[in-house]
């Protein structure tokens, strides 16, 4: 195997490893050990999951040996070192790194971003990316989801947005039809944080689970929801990975859950409509029959 290959498989097999031992290390704390992270009054929604993505890049910052971004910082990098200084332009960059569509990268955002905004970019799959060498597709990115639990460890509310199942298909389609040279460099994880909130402001992560998107076994997965943005939606304690699984074998399994459950929500909303459309039509037979008794 080439040497540059191995290299990278380590870099990203170290970074994996500490992950999994730090979310490890949560889960097996006790009561004193479980960390504690203050929440802005009022905040929700991405709002109320940034105080987690900043303690998880601390966290993950101080164990490797590489350099750590949130998704803004990692633009801004980008634009600094490859689109200013080296030139590149941004029509060169998409056709050459494999996680422009994940990270919602456009001409638009690159421009917002040197105006001094702050674009939320909450689709973006990497809330957190780990840079380990030379190559801009030397990343590995990681989407942060935070859960609240109840006294008995269990999610209040229902199972958080992973991704879009058609957006994700999209993206398969890109990499094994125009960037097939870079898939093995291809690395999308998540780190979900189960929380119970304590005082004022503050919540305790009771739990945390690691798990790796491609790794999925789509064949336990809930159901692909078609009237939530196609989304799959799943607590990451209810995951289940098969780690012989390939890329491919990830992009097949997902189309085809997709179009089986495609066919049959669609089969669902037919039959729905059809019972719509029925009843109001006996409904107007009914009046016009009653009409002519009059």
């Amino acid at each position: 195997m080439n040497k540059i290959i191995v290299s990278f498989m380590e870099d990203v097999e170290k970074i994996y490893y500490v992950i999994k031992n730090l979310c490890s290390s949560i889960s097996e704390a006790d009561e004193a050990g479980k960390p504690t992270i203050e929440i802005p009054r009022g905040a929700t929604g991405s709002a109320a999951g940034l105080p987690f993505e900043n303690w998880f890049k601390e966290s993950l910052s101080g164990k490797v040996d590489y350099e750590v971004f949130e998704r803004l910082e990692f633009i801004r990098y980008v634009d600094k070192n490859y689109l200013r200084k080296k030139s590149v332009n941004l029509n060169e960059l998409r056709k050459n790194v494999w996680w422009w569509e994940p990270q919602q990268l456009s001409e638009k955002v690159i421009e917002r971003i040197r105006m001094g905004e702050r674009p939320k970019l909450q689709q973006a799959l990497g809330d957190i990316i780990v840079k380990y060498g030379e190559g801009l597709n030397d990343i590995v990115l990681i989407n942060v989801k935070a859960t609240e639990v109840g006294r008995d460890g269990k999610p209040i509310g229902r199972q958080p947005n992973i991704v879009s199942a058609l957006r994700l298909l999209n993206f398969l389609v890109d990499i094994f039809t125009e960037k097939i040279i870079l898939k093995n460099k291809i690395n999308i994880w998540l780190v979900g944080f189960h929380y119970l909130p304590k005082e004022e402001n503050k919540v305790q992560i009771r739990n945390a689970y690691f798990k790796d998107l491609f790794k999925l076994d789509l064949e336990r997965a809930p159901p692909i929801n078609f009237d939530a943005a196609i989304q799959i939606q799943w607590h990451l304690n209810e995951m289940v990975e098969n780690q012989n699984q390939t890329l491919e074998d990830f992009a097949i399994k997902l189309g085809e859950k997709y179009l089986k459950e495609w066919k049959e929500f669609m089969k669902r909303r037919d039959e729905k409509v059809e019972k719509i459309v029925k009843k109001l039509k006996d409904a107007i037979r009914n009046m016009q029959a009653q009409n002519k008794l009059l």
